[in-house]
């Protein structure tokens, strides 16, 4: 067992770690930053979008190489704190299917006995199978003890704390009792866990690695691990509709680079008062504005710098139930897919009023579902809710995008709006190791 330790005082981070047998513990400063979670009834065949869809996931789930008859499979959306999704038990023969599974992201977790797996599922359309083959489930883990010895912080708030311990993706939950707590059954591999104080503290981020069977009650660090670099990919202070790393990386066509930001909506309206699907954004913009009309809302930041800031009025929402808009930023030549996986976080700053959600695209999908739009090549995403103050988020990919597969193929990312909103948006980093490689390995 090789154990990592990394402390973070009152920051927002997530796991940076790409390693798949890692755990991520974080104790957030309010409960109200978990992502979204799926909800609904547990029930095979049907899941958190009640969809009645078609598609199916199927496995084999074996044990020791030999069917695990009544193995219990559970699929939850893989940032899901609450544990709800689509259940499903093996067969005599350790067959599972569960159907009608809406698009997402989702860990699959079978267990039986005292053994357990889990893996990561990627549902792209409402109507392809996904066969996931034979399956072998492992030892299961066992994590607990002391809070702080847990930690390795003797802090007297988190010797007597109460609260509790979740599992984004899986079922599994413990209470802390008196700066205790123990969970049995978990799977091996990479788990990413949430400690909830009943009280508010400060943010804490541990990894550990783990092997099937572990048992782990503490954790001790190693030598320090090397720095990550940081990147920066865009601040906007030249004013330009493409990102800074463009120029040297990308395709100069038809009068611009690549890394090219846009805000495109659905219906595609703009600013046309007399059209009832329009949209309304301020300022407004034209294709007179050098080329893009995106550079109309690179404004003043108010000190001496710029920044991304526009807000936007939706249709009438009666009669245009899935409008929505994007801003967004291509990661390279417009239709070109780049590989994501030297990122281990992606920072911005971003503030204002309203909803958004954070995605990662890949336009360059093939076989997808024509009727969900533009969502069907969204590869992972997140929620976030805006705030007044300004405000850094961190994603790690690998929680956005948990398929590291997956991660190998991305053409875009950005922020999707389906209600009124105002954003201010500025400094987009990318968060890694041997980040050029995302550019340079294309030329």
């Amino acid at each position: 067992m090789i154990f990592k330790k990394k402390l973070y005082i009152k920051g927002m981070d997530l796991k940076q770690n790409n390693n798949r047998r890692s755990i991520s513990l974080i104790a957030p400063l309010a409960i109200g930053f978990s992502l979204c979670a799926c909800g609904g009834s547990e029930v095979a065949g049907g899941g958190p979008s009640g969809t009645e869809a078609g598609n199916a996931i199927t496995a084999q789930i074996l044990i020791a190489n030999a069917p695990a008859a009544n193995a219990r499979v559970k699929l939850v959306e893989h940032n899901s704190l609450d544990g709800q999704g689509y259940i499903a038990t093996a067969n005599d023969s350790g067959y599972v299917t569960i159907e009608n599974v809406a698009v997402g992201s989702y860990t699959m977790e079978a267990s039986l006995n005292e053994s357990a797996l889990q893996l990561p599922v990627d549902v792209k359309d409402t109507v392809s199978d996904v066969a996931l083959g034979q399956q072998n489930l492992q030892k299961s883990v066992f994590i607990g003890g002391s809070i702080a010895d847990f930690i390795g912080d003797t802090t007297e708030s988190l010797k007597n704390m109460n609260g509790f311990v979740k599992f984004r993706g899986l079922d599994h939950s413990a209470a802390i009792t008196n700066g205790k707590f123990e969970i049995f059954g978990l799977p091996a591999g990479h788990l990413n866990m949430v400690i909830i104080p009943t009280e508010t503290a400060d943010t804490v981020k541990v990894s550990v690695e783990t092997d099937a069977g572990d048992s782990v009650t503490t954790l001790k660090p190693t030598a320090p691990e090397s720095e990550n670099e940081t990147l920066l990919i865009d601040d906007f202070e030249d004013g330009d509709f493409y990102h800074r790393l463009a120029p040297e990386y990308t395709n100069f066509i038809f009068g611009s680079f690549g890394g090219q930001w846009a805000i495109n909506t659905d219906p595609v309206f703009i600013n046309d008062s007399s059209n009832p699907a329009s949209f309304t954004i301020t300022p407004a913009a034209s294709y007179a504005n050098f080329g893009s009309p995106f550079v109309a809302v690179i404004q003043d930041d108010g000190n001496g710098g710029k920044e991304v800031h526009f807000t936007i009025e939706f249709p009438d929402t009666s009669a245009y139930k899935q409008a929505s808009a994007i801003v967004k930023v291509d990661i390279g030549n417009s239709g070109v897919s780049y590989d994501l996986t030297p990122i281990d976080t992606i920072a911005f700053e971003a503030w204002g009023q309203g909803t958004a959600v954070f995605v990662i695209i890949d336009a360059t999908l093939k076989d997808v579902d024509a009727s969900l739009g533009g969502a069907a090549f969204t590869i992972g995403k997140t929620s976030m809710e805006l705030t007044q103050e300004k405000k850094k988020y961190k994603f790690a990919l690998a929680d956005i995008v948990p398929n590291e597969e997956t991660r190998k193929s991305a053409t875009t990312m950005g922020l999707v709006f389906h209600s009124n909103a105002e954003l201010h948006f500025d400094n987009l980093e990318f968060i890694g190791n041997d980040l050029l490689n995302i550019w340079k390995l294309k030329e």
